[in-house]
């Protein structure tokens, strides 16, 4: 069984007996005027699906002794393929998805009201669909999954209805052995951009000119998709967690953060580093870069499954406090809050800031970051370092401990460079 089936059969586990469940890979949004957003399917519909492909849909139907899996997607359009690229056909969606139920949309309401009024006698009666009810996800442009409920309560009085998103969020906060690649793909890539950045950092360079060097290098490579938009920011601007505008110029003596990574098949890598402009880590800056590594390293050395996000970050704000204290910029009456005001840590996967229930304790397969950071706004010093961290034989294993981040490492590699 290959890795997308298992997703699904792990969903049919979950679902009850008489029972069918629905996804929509959603619509473009509407940008201005008559041009739209890039269009992404919605996560969970990929995830079951490998389509990235709007208007689809799928509908997994089980009955007592059944299962059956259905795909929809859009008819052959010839002015369509000449605007906006080449669709699916029916034979590229069944490889793409190894779903054999295949059919085109004008089939779907026909075939769900087949299936949920047992017209055919092929399952029980389905009493239960469950449908993915996020607020923004869009079937049409101004109409949501949430009505589309209130359509089928109205139509089907006999269906209960049940959101599937907590069920499939469960599913995909394990990442299989295929994804957990995927993920270490990204991050070798993006690891390689970093080394391009490196040979590129200078004073005076604009901080918009590293964001371009590191898409430009990660498009040349085979790496088309970013995971986010880049964050360089340099001196007093890496002191904004999501500081936009990346138009300042480089300074001698500043330091630079990166928050970056690409996508493999959909799959985020996030890292995050910090260096000094001229290459070398002098005075509070390189205390305020220790402190943050010896948290980072701590943290990695600290995480076990059975934990929480919670306690990663309990454990990351009492680090750094003392690391602060050490290092006299803070009090030991004064919260660490003034410097560090973000959390430690989230999943990783399809989405950068993956879809889990941040309460559940940490289990194998599950894959998250580690990024604690000091942000010192009169001093002009922000330093956040961020690794990827999967969850294996209980422990924390660094999927991106390739990246440099020790400071003597760092340094040699500015110092020879040219």
């Amino acid at each position: 069984m290959s890795d997308i089936e298992n997703r699904r059969e792990r969903l049919f586990a979950k679902m009850k007996e008489n029972s069918a469940a629905l996804f929509f890979a959603g619509t473009p949004k509407l940008r201005s005027e008559d041009e739209t957003y890039p269009f992404v399917s919605n996560r969970h519909f990929y995830y079951l699906s490998n389509i990235e492909q709007e208007n689809s849909v799928l509908l997994f139907v089980k009955g007592i002794s059944e299962k059956k899996i259905y795909l929809f997607i859009d008819d052959f359009s010839e002015l369509k393929e000449k605007w906006t690229g080449k669709r699916l056909t029916v034979t590229e969606a069944r490889n793409l998805s190894r779903i054999q139920n295949v059919y085109l949309n004008d089939s779907f309401e026909s075939m769900l009201s087949l299936a949920l009024t047992n017209k055919n006698n092929q399952y029980g009666k389905i009493d239960t669909l469950y449908l993915d009810l996020s607020p923004e996800l869009k079937i049409k442009e101004s109409y949501s999954t949430q009505e589309f409920e209130q359509f089928i309560l109205s139509e089907y009085p006999f269906i209960k209805t049940i959101n599937v998103y907590p069920m499939v969020t469960e599913l995909r906060m394990i990442k299989s052995s295929e994804e957990i690649g995927e993920v270490l793909n990204a991050i070798n890539g993006t690891n390689n951009g970093i080394g391009q950045l490196i040979s590129v950092i200078k004073p005076g360079v604009v901080e918009k000119e590293l964001a371009d060097t590191f898409e430009f290098f990660g498009r040349k490579h085979g790496f088309r998709e970013l995971s986010f938009p880049s964050i360089v920011a340099s001196g007093k601007n890496a002191t904004c967690l999501h500081y936009p505008s990346q138009n300042d110029s480089l300074k001698e003596n500043d330091l630079i953060l990166f928050d970056i990574g690409y996508k493999s098949h959909g799959y985020s890598a996030d890292i995050s580093r910090t260096f000094p402009v001229n290459g070398i880590f002098t005075g509070l800056a390189k205390e305020v870069y220790q402190a943050v590594l010896n948290c980072n390293k701590a943290v990695i050395e600290y995480v076990r499954a059975e934990m929480t996000l919670a306690q990663l970050q309990e454990f990351a704000r009492n680090f750094l406090k003392k690391e602060c204290v050490k290092i006299g910029i803070l009090g030991e009456d004064e919260d660490v809050i003034k410097y560090y005001y973000h959390n430690v840590s989230h999943h990783l996967g399809l989405d950068t800031h993956d879809c889990s229930d941040r309460e559940k304790p940490l289990e194998n397969g599950n894959i998250i970051t580690v990024e604690p950071g000091l942000y010192l706004v009169d001093k002009g010093i922000g330093v956040r370092i961020e690794d990827n961290i999967l969850i294996s034989n209980g422990r924390g294993e660094c999927l991106s401990k390739g990246i440099v981040k020790e400071i003597k490492d760092i340094e040699r590699l500015f110092k020879t460079r040219f």
